[in-house]
């Protein structure tokens, strides 16, 4: 009987008391229901908390803390993620406003004292900051929209500063069958990793037509997910089942280092043998149950177990023997015999396959969470890219890759400046220097001269 059953993945681990066998080849949605679930339509029907009822994000409710729990233990994802973040950030925020010239448009950067002056009352480098963490790790965002309280006077409503929410705390109420998130009208926050969240609160969402309507709202910022009419999902979500396959290679050596290399050895017991045993005990203990007998056979095949265990094992055993006596069945004719065989172990094979399988997972990952692997800082085989490969690379990821997410993370931010300085035609974004092959760049001002 197994006393224990081990899953990564693929590969199980049965450890039983003849030893630990590993079998590979196993479809990992088996053993990992959860995994297959992560994607599919689990915002149909609503799940009742209180006296609300709120959109489950994800099968269980609680994607975020999935994709939290799955990425700590990878070891590319979070650096993955961290770099994309630091690259969309480039010089931080700064104020922009449009300019066409030649038919090509472009960001004229610009100050504003005033403008200025209502940034530095808040920590707005902050907001962005976390705004673009959680944009990155779940494609959408929950802003807390905070009013000055002259709006209650009838004074022009001003919002006086915002707050980026955790994903982990906030969920969309349930606006009923058939809708989109543009008929959410409340969003709820509690403690959803709880297994029974308390402490409920819900506020309304941040009405765009009438700004002024809430002192303190939310807003769900996002990029559409296809065929989600809620909530975003991760744009690596499908690459998931290969950030598992590459969690579990260390689980799956250090498994093996424990209980596997031990197994050096195969002693074939003949069937016979523990028939004699079985009936001299009988033998000798008429009167006894089969129960006893069996613990009683039991004891002799651990002592004898553990005799050839001590025999096999341990470098002081040079030498030391193990004897049987071999014997004929009577009624098959045949010759029983114990027979101790070396293991052919193959675990460098094992390693390798393993090994290899956990490449091309981590080349999965990196294409997965969007960044090319020349800016990922990925070093395979000992080699890195050329500084060539990785300008080139940078430059098509702020061609092609930024402003999407740009105009969504300030989205909050611009839809504040609007309301507050509803005279000045400014925007936020991201500053990020350009930049150019260190032979294009003139000596002095090459970066080995400037650091």
């Amino acid at each position: 009987m197994s006393d224990k059953i081990k899953h990564f993945s693929g590969v199980s681990f049965a450890k039983v008391n003849a030893g630990t066998y590993a079998l590979t080849g196993l479809d990992s949605d088996i053993f990992y229901p959860e995994m297959a679930k992560l994607a599919g339509d689990w915002e149909r029907d609503p799940i009742v908390l209180g006296d609300v009822k709120i959109i489950p994000f994800g099968f269980d409710n609680n994607l975020p803390v999935q994709i939290r729990d799955l990425l700590e233990k990878n070891n590319l994802g979070p650096g993955i993620l961290q770099r994309k973040t630091g690259l969309q950030y480039g010089q931080g925020p700064y104020l922009y406003q449009l300019k066409l010239e030649n038919n090509e448009i472009t960001k004229e950067w610009t100050e504003d004292a005033e403008i200025q002056a209502w940034l530095d009352t808040w920590d707005y480098r902050r907001f962005v900051r976390e705004s673009l963490i959680e944009y990155n790790h779940m494609s959408g965002f929950f802003v807390k929209y905070i009013l000055e309280k002259g709006r209650r006077l009838g004074q022009h409503p001003v919002v006086k500063r915002m707050v980026c929410l955790h994903n982990t705390d906030c969920r969309l109420e349930y606006p009923g069958k058939f809708k989109s998130l543009e008929d959410v009208v409340n969003i709820v926050m509690a403690d959803f990793e709880a297994n029974q969240p308390r402490d409920a609160y819900k506020y309304p969402r941040y009405d765009l037509t009438n700004p002024g309507k809430h002192g303190v709202s939310i807003d769900y910022h996002s990029l559409r997910s296809f065929a989600h009419r809620m909530y975003s999902v991760p744009s690596f979500l499908g690459t998931i089942p290969w950030v598992k396959r590459a969690n579990d290679l260390p689980d799956i050596i250090a498994y093996l280092t424990e209980n596997m290399i031990a197994a050096a050895y195969h002693v074939h017991e003949p069937a016979e043998y523990w028939e004699e045993k079985r009936n001299i005990l009988i033998q000798m203990n008429p009167e006894a149950d089969e129960a006893f007998i069996a613990v009683q056979l039991g004891k002799l095949r651990d002592e004898l177990t553990e005799t050839i265990a001590k025999v096999l094992s341990g470098k002081k055993n040079t030498g030391k023997f193990f004897e049987s006596i071999d014997f004929t069945d009577p009624e098959s004719g045949e010759r029983c015999e114990w027979k101790i065989e070396p293991i052919e172990m193959n675990i460098d094979k094992f390693v390798d396959a393993q090994t290899k399988i956990s490449r091309l997972a981590d080349s999965s990952t990196t294409s997965g969470f969007g960044l090319n692997p020349a800016l990922s800082n990925i070093i395979i085989d000992g080699k890195g890219d050329s500084g060539s490969q990785m300008i080139y690379a940078l430059k098509i990821f702020y061609a092609a890759d930024t402003q999407i997410a740009e105009d969504i993370v300030f989205e909050p931010i611009n839809r504040a400046l609007q309301l507050n300085f509803p005279n000045k035609k400014l925007a936020m974004g991201l500053y990020r220097q350009a930049v150019n092959k260190e032979n294009n760049v003139s000596a002095g001002n090459r970066m080995t001269n400037n650091i």
